[in-house]
């Protein structure tokens, strides 16, 4: 019995030291053959109608506005990936994950941190409405990423046909947005995120 809780505290040890160490790099997708690494990720972590199919973000490679991201470790293995927009006053992150084997080591804390210092401006992004465990420990996790829930009604627009709209939550760095802020916000998400006028 010993020896086990002893083995236990080694590995909450051994995470916490990990967790410490651990450095992340951001390094920009530029190409068709850089953007299949996390093609498998990409469909795992989302659910269809939370995402494009995987063949259409190969043109948004393209425009200006998109930028997609790996997020590698310091020893260059694929911990995740994030796909945002960035627009004059703010930046859209469209997705955001991390492999599942490797949550919980601050690879995704680290990553928002970056995110954040790069652009220096407010960084909007989408999640599920809290109805699950799951769900209400990622709203968490954003949360105590310097994220607020914003407590206007927002639907994703539909990724395309047969695709449903989604009722999420919008969350944002600056705690006060100017309502026409926000409208603003919103139908520059729509526009140019989703292509809806």
């Amino acid at each position: 019995m010993l020896m086990v809780k002893n083995m236990q505290l080694n590995s909450m040890i051994m995470a916490t030291i990990t967790t410490i160490k651990m450095q992340v790099e951001l390094k920009r997708i530029l190409s068709i053959t850089e953007l299949e690494n996390i093609r498998e990720l990409y469909i795992s972590a989302f659910p269809p109608e939370e995402r494009r199919e995987f063949d259409q973000l190969k043109p948004l490679l393209n425009n200006d506005d998109c930028q997609f991201y790996q997020i590698l470790t310091e020893s260059g293995k694929l911990a995740g990936f994030c796909i945002l927009w960035e627009f004059p006053w703010f930046v859209f992150i469209e997705h955001f994950a991390i492999e599942p084997g490797l949550r919980g080591l601050g690879i995704g804390e680290k990553c928002l941190s970056k995110i954040k210092v790069r652009f220096s401006k407010n960084v909007i992004l989408e999640t599920e409405l809290p109805l699950d465990d799951i769900r209400i420990r990622r709203i968490k996790f954003y949360e105590r990423n310097g994220f607020h829930k914003l407590s206007r009604t927002y639907f994703q627009p539909s990724y395309g046909e047969n695709r449903p709209e989604v009722e999420l939550k919008l969350m944002s760095v600056d705690v006060d947005i100017l309502t026409e802020d926000l409208d603003l916000i919103i139908k520059t998400i729509r526009k140019k995120v989703y292509r809806i006028e």
